[in-house]
């Protein structure tokens, strides 16, 4: 190598250190017409073409630079991130392999290596590379960042944490590692820890996209009032001003204004959705049936397959094929199975990117994707705006609009969205003639039978119950249970007891409010058929505002016990009035929280109405639409088969009305 040739290589070097990659590729091709294919001249067009995105060169330089040296592990590695941008996954790991084997001490290739072994479900061999990366390099934040991700994935949450705490010895502002402990404590429900963690990060830099929403949500779930009112307007004015402060869930659980709620998901779908272009095919092609794939990662023991399981049983399988897509951490179980049964297909697509998966989708000519996720733990809606179908429908997961116009329509009914509130939804909207929510009749209620005693129940007395997320317990939504409580004797309050945190500060709440905390009750999770027997247990199910009760209004309804809910302006606000509507119990939907809290009353004093309403109900369940499952799936079916005549026709989506 000459010194003219050295010289050229090295400007190129430094010109690509400081981004002035023109400049850079001029000297590399200078270079190479002194001497010619050099590989390591070539290394480095491959490397500023791929900076330019201009892969299928990039992977062409470097693929002649090793062609000509095959024993620098540089370019093999160079090679794997060109294919790991691309998605080629195995095609990455094969170069890493070769790599490796050159150079078995390669920090970043080790954990570049294990970046994709990760992603492959391959959490042993992941493990190996990022647990040698930080012996060979102890002081390597990428390393041990590595090791805390797999052990995150595979739920070792004491081994994640213990990585990042290396990362903060070596820089106490690791901004990310900040942010991944705290998602490690939300996950585990170590919610002080969180909070203690996110506000930490919140201190070094006040714009991390979302935190304040996380940090306010993290507070929700420790029933933490004290700084609410301060918090909530805080976030109220960086939604007014357009920043990134509220995640989706934020919102709906704190507001009641559909208008700025479609503001506040549309700023979050606007940053994730970034470059990426939805896919629509030419051409509509018709098949004998008609294609739904619903995607998910609930395809498992899961609220939202509970309510699920028997519309996919139900579809009619001479018009439709049904194609289940999983994704996130699934596992089985007797739902699985029960699912495995009930879908044509089941495809695990886990181990896919999201433009794989939306490509996957079209190459098996989905005709309707249906996302299932949404805005929720696990969801992915970038396969929808990479386009997995020329239809694409939100439904049940999110209760809101995803803000995105790579969807379609939303599944809805008239009263969780009236006429005069569509302008907050960005799709268009398949109107259910009853409920929205689908049912399942066949959730079984254990048969092993428990007392008032086994639960710490008041054997005489009235129980109200509240068994959503703690979460969507709001101060004002307390001050109207503790008036209620005040005002009916000898009558206690069942709750759902998330973490222990919610638990004290509900008690502390109480007894500021003059309230004996000991009428609090706090019930832990069990499972689905024991949960359901326990509602058998109470007298009145009273929901929350301005998140109602979705699922948990629909177990209740199903278990025999009434809903009374505060009606309001947001989708998440109308799901309990939907269900009431549909099984025929209109007459506990109220408009206003003092004629919330004086039914609530008048219902606890009047054991012979609540009797009357408990009959009605018990007869209701298997006469009215709300749990009728194939009357359900007739009427989807029905929005599915309208949705699809349209496409085919070439007009545009727009409202759908099942009859």
């Amino acid at each position: 190598m000459g010194p003219t040739f050295a010289k050229l290589l090295q400007g190129a070097i430094e010109e690509i250190q400081q981004n002035r990659l023109a400049s850079a590729k001029n000297r590399l091709l200078e270079a190479l017409l002194v001497e010619k294919n050099h590989p390591e001249a070539l290394r480095y067009l491959g490397i500023v073409a791929a900076f330019n995105q201009e892969w299928d060169k990039a992977l062409a330089f470097i693929d002649l630079s090793i062609e000509i040296n095959p024993s620098n592990d540089l370019s093999h590695s160079n090679r794997g991130n060109i294919l790991k941008e691309l998605g080629r996954h195995e095609d990455a790991l094969s170069s890493y392999e070769k790599a490796l084997l050159i150079n078995p001490d390669d920090i970043s290739t080790l954990c570049n290596a294990a970046q994709i072994l990760n992603f492959l479900h391959k959490y042993g061999h992941s493990i190996a590379c990022s647990e040698r990366a930080v012996k060979l390099q102890p002081e390597s934040i990428e390393g041990w960042q590595e090791v805390g991700t797999t052990y995150f994935l595979v739920k070792d949450y004491e081994k994640a944490v213990a990585a990042y705490e290396q990362i903060l010895k070596l820089n106490p502002n690791h901004l990310q590692a900040l942010l991944s402990k705290g998602d490690i404590y939300l996950e585990d429900k170590r919610f002080d820890l969180a909070y203690q963690t996110l506000e930490r990060a919140y201190q070094i830099d006040p714009e991390i996209m979302f935190i304040l929403g996380t940090l306010l949500q993290t507070t929700l779930q420790m029933c933490n009032w004290s700084n609410l009112s301060n918090e909530v307007d805080q976030l109220l004015r960086g939604i007014r001003e357009g920043r990134k402060v509220a995640l989706p869930y934020n919102v709906i659980t704190l507001l009641d204004d559909p208008l700025l709620i479609r503001k506040a998901i549309g700023i979050y779908a606007h940053s994730i959705q970034q470059d990426i272009k939805r896919v629509i095919p030419l051409k509509a092609v018709e098949h004998k049936k008609i294609r739904l794939g619903y995607f998910s990662a609930d395809f498992h023991n899961h609220p939202t397959t509970y309510l699920m399981a028997e519309l996919f049983e139900c579809h009619n399988k001479t018009q439709f094929e049904v194609i289940g897509f999983a994704f996130g951490r699934n596992q089985p179980d007797e739902m699985r199975m029960r699912l495995l049964k009930a879908f044509d297909q089941f495809i695990e697509v886990d181990h896919l990117t999201d433009q794989e998966i939306a490509a996957l989708s079209r190459e098996m000519e989905i005709d309707i994707a249906i996302d299932l996720k949404g805005f929720t733990q696990e969801g992915r809606p970038q396969i929808f705006m990479y386009g997995a179908a020329p239809i694409q429908v939100s439904y049940l997961a999110f209760p809101g609009t995803m803000g995105l116009t790579c969807f379609d329509y939303i599944v809805a009914d008239p009263i969780l969205i009236p006429p005069e509130d569509q302008n907050g939804i960005v799709e268009k909207i398949i109107y259910m003639p009853n409920s929205y929510q689908v049912n399942d009749r066949h959730r079984v209620i254990s048969k092993n039978k428990k007392t008032r005693d086994d639960f710490c129940l008041p054997s005489v007395g009235f129980v109200f119950c509240c068994f959503n997320n703690n979460y969507k317990i709001t101060p004002t939504v307390f001050d109207g249970w503790v008036r209620i409580l005040n005002a009916v004797e000898g009558s206690v309050l069942w709750l759902f007891g998330d973490n222990p945190y919610a638990i004290e500060n509900l008690k502390k709440e109480a007894r500021a409010r003059g309230l004996d905390s000991a009428r609090l009750v706090f019930a832990g999770r069990v499972d689905q058929a024991d949960h359901l027997a326990r509602y058998e247990l109470a007298d009145l199910f009273l929901d929350t505002s301005p998140c109602n009760a979705h699922t948990t209004a629909s177990d209740a309804l199903w278990a025999g016990l009434p809903v009374l809910t505060l009606i309001g302006r947001s989708f998440a606000a109308r799901v309990a009035a939907s269900l009431l509507n549909a099984v025929g119990l209109p007459d506990l939907i109220t408009d206003t929280l003092e004629e919330y809290e004086q039914k609530a009353i008048s219902l606890a004093k009047n054991r012979h109405e609540l009797r009357a309403i408990k009959d009605r109900l018990m007869i209701n369940r298997l006469t009215t639409p709300l749990f009728d499952t194939p009357l359900f799936t007739k009427h989807i079916e029905q929005g599915y088969l309208m949705a699809y005549e349209r496409y085919q026709a070439r007009l545009l989506p727009d409202h759908l009305y099942i009859s």
